[in-house]
């Protein structure tokens, strides 16, 4: 039977039994948390989906420089939260608030020169899931190939500074500054290229971060019966642990701290063996240098069909 965090810190309870409750399971969190980072497990292996909703215009679209209020004659649907908005070719915004069909708001002042204009809606950026780590694989079902998410945020302004581009699909994601949407703000966000314009959904795969343990957690995968190297993190910890004055901590050793530390990472390595034989880890042996720029674009013909004012690909 799986073993859970409820049995990691009551087993190190055991040998600390002075130390508060709060504080072994903090003990067993601590020693979670650079596991998880250690390599990229099989157990934190996850799944989701890039949903792009079809781009559409909005006409008489109202703005003002400075502010981050845009209003039109009933042109907006409560589901543009968090889209992307642009009136010209670049910046592009972010829709932070529906306040009704005729009234938005804007993440940033609006920073160009009033006017009355048409806008584009689309689905710009793709935000991640609050554990996301990194991706291991985009498909793409509608070309039977991967789409590229190892691009820098430097590498895309030189192929299209001011985002001309734009397709019914895109090609490759690229890193950019983390979520400005209120109910997503902070996570990791990537920002497609060609700007979409049709409807897709692109699975993928991806590694998760090492999440808090509490008491709803059950170790899967090699760590199901390996609740033993997590409690020598945490025993690690404890003997570093002088205690309280009024009630010393009988188990507080340096060179007990030295055993289950070495205890501790060898468990580790012993596991990432276990680890390779389910979940092989292959992502080392990809050479990133065999995928060009230009190949983003599958040719350098079909790219300056799309986006032909980019000249420095001449």
């Amino acid at each position: 039977m799986p073993e859970t965090f409820g049995d990691c810190w009551r087993r190190v309870r055991l040998h600390v039994p002075a130390a508060p409750t709060f504080l072994v399971r903090e003990w067993v969190n601590a020693a979670w948390k650079p596991l998880g980072r250690m390599r990229h497990w099989g157990f934190l292996y996850g799944e989701l989906r890039l949903t792009i909703a079809a781009a559409r215009t909005v006409s008489l679209v109202t703005l003002t420089n400075g502010s981050v209020n845009v209003t039109s004659a009933g042109g907006f649907l409560a589901a543009d939260a968090g889209r992307q908005f642009r009136v010209t070719n670049f910046p592009a915004y972010t829709i932070q608030t529906f306040n009704n069909a005729g009234s938005i708001d804007l993440d940033i002042p609006f920073g160009e020169d009033s006017t009355v204009a048409t806008a584009t809606i689309y689905d710009g950026y793709a935000t991640m899931p609050a554990d996301f780590e990194s991706f291991r694989l985009i498909a793409d079902p509608y070309n039977q190939r991967r789409l590229a998410f190892w691009i820098t945020a430097d590498q895309l302004n030189i192929l299209d500074p001011t985002r001309q581009g734009s397709d019914s699909g895109p090609r490759l994601l690229a890193q950019r500054p983390p979520s400005t949407y209120l109910p997503t703000i902070g996570r990791v966000q990537y920002e497609y290229w060609p700007r979409p314009t049709a409807a897709r959904s692109y699975p993928a795969f991806y590694n998760k971060m090492a999440a808090r343990l509490d008491d709803t957690t059950v170790l899967s995968g090699v760590m199901a019966e390996a609740a033993d190297v997590l409690v020598a993190g945490a025993l690690m910890q404890a003997a570093q642990w002088p205690g309280t004055p009024d009630r010393p901590n009988p188990y507080f050793n340096a060179g007990i701290a030295r055993d289950k530390k070495a205890e501790f990472l060898t468990g580790v390595q012993q596991l990432s063996l276990r680890d390779d034989d389910q979940h092989p880890d292959d992502l080392a042996t990809v050479h990133w240098e065999r995928w060009p720029l230009a190949d983003l674009a599958y040719n350098d013909q079909a790219l300056r069909a799309t986006d032909a004012t980019v000249a420095d690909l001449y």
